[in-house]
């Protein structure tokens, strides 16, 4: 009886285990299939989800770096503007002209500068002037140079350089002449506007309360011989074709050149100035010249204030030359300024603090020593009679008729020159 008992208890056991051995590996196969790919799936997602926000905290830190770079650089450029806006000074200055001569067709002229200052040290400032070369397409440096200063009676100075030899190529700024035109002296014998290459000394004197003292010394190319005629043409009248253009020197030696002024109680001022250099290669012949200025502005007399007295004279002697062998000229100029207050509540003077009129005359003389004329020598004459407006001093509108007699002259026929000139 036992043994029929345990034999089917044995059976469903073994049938259980079985089918427990047919059934389990497909339910586990069949789990082990589905739950890695939901699992992979989820994974997925979360690693999405966690380097989209990495990328967007890392988009974050690089913008606000890029903010902060950007804040920088408009910092400095904002820091650079200031300081430039502080130590560099930008202007310019103009004029438009109208001439009408007897002897050839009218015509309008003009020129325009700009003009660079700047300091990028206490001792140390930089000054240029670029003629744009108005209206016939050159443009030049008349001056480019920077000063070293070191006290007030020397300092030194290098570039290009404003020759120092008379008052009048010093200040030949159009707003601030009383006349269009220069004065033949300040054209056929000294030839401005005369620059060059080279180094300078210069200084300020306080001789007492009343007396100052200035001088300067130049180191330069120096003049040439372009001015000799050359077989078939004809060389410019005076020294204007002399000047080196900036290039090079066409001669080993150096010239020499200088300018010393007294000024007394504001009103006087006296300047003498001198010149020295060979002009040919391969030759030691020299061009030597004096020149003497002088500048009377009244003060404190109630007739005599409103006049101005100007006067220049110039010459130089050339060695191994004949055609020509000296230039000289001077000229005197005296300017009347007024104002009639009746003139105030006009066009002429309404809105403008200081308007004034000015009556100006001038008396020009020339003359060249040449072989080239029959007598020896030309001459010119020259007579300006003029008028100018100035609403404010650097606006200036001006009219005059110029008489000019002889051969040694900037233009030997009459005419009339009107301009309008200004500088800011």
């Amino acid at each position: 009886m036992r043994e029929q008992v345990r034999v089917p208890v044995f059976c469903r056991i073994g049938f259980a285990l079985l089918l427990s051995c047919l059934l389990l590996p497909g339910t586990l196969l069949a789990q082990s299939l589905n739950k890695p790919a939901e699992t992979h799936r989820e994974d997925s997602v979360e690693q999405l989800r966690d380097q989209l926000q990495r990328l967007e905290e890392q988009h974050q830190r690089e913008l606000a770096d890029l903010k902060d770079r950007l804040g920088l650089v408009e910092k400095q450029q904002s820091s650079l503007s200031d300081e430039l806006a502080q130590n560099i000074r930008v202007g310019a200055y103009g004029a438009v002209a109208f001439e009408s001569f007897s002897d050839r067709r009218t015509t309008h002229d003009g020129n325009f500068e700009v003009l660079i200052s700047g300091n990028f040290h206490d001792r140390i400032r930089v000054y240029t002037e670029i003629d744009l070369g108005l209206p016939h397409g050159t443009a030049d440096a008349e001056q480019a140079y920077v000063d070293l200063l070191l006290a007030q009676p020397f300092n030194v100075r290098a570039g290009v350089l404003l020759i120092p030899f008379g008052k009048f190529n010093l200040d030949h700024f159009d707003p601030r002449r009383d006349l269009t035109r220069p004065p033949s002296v300040a054209r056929l014998i000294t030839p401005t506007t005369w620059s060059d290459l080279g180094f300078s000394a210069f200084g300020f004197f306080p001789v007492s309360d009343n007396v100052k003292a200035t001088y300067e010394i130049q180191v330069i190319n120096g003049l040439t011989d372009k001015f000799l005629a050359a077989p078939g043409n004809i060389p410019d009248p005076g020294l204007q074709s002399a000047r080196t253009g900036l290039r090079s020197d066409n001669n080993g030696d150096k010239a020499v050149v200088g300018r010393g002024t007294l000024k007394f109680f504001d009103q006087y001022e006296i300047g003498f100035s001198g010149y020295r250099g060979a002009y040919k290669p391969g030759s030691n012949d020299l061009i030597t010249g004096i020149a003497f200025d002088a500048e009377f502005k009244p003060r404190n007399v109630r007739i005599w204030e409103n006049f101005q007295l100007r006067s220049e004279f110039a010459r130089f002697d050339i060695q191994g030359s004949t055609t020509p062998s000296s230039l000289w000229g001077y000229y005197i100029q005296l300017t009347y300024r007024f104002w009639p207050s009746i003139l105030n509540s006009t066009i002429l003077g309404r809105h403008f603090n200081s308007p004034t009129f000015a009556l100006v005359g001038l008396y020009g003389r020339t003359k060249m020593n040449t072989v080239a004329s029959p007598t020896g020598s030309q001459t010119g004459e020259q007579f300006i009679i003029g008028f100018n407006y100035r609403p404010v001093e650097d606006y200036v509108f001006k009219a005059e008729y110029q008489f000019n007699h002889g051969q040694f002259n900037q233009i030997p026929s009459d005419g009339f020159v009107t301009s309008i000139a200004w500088i800011f």
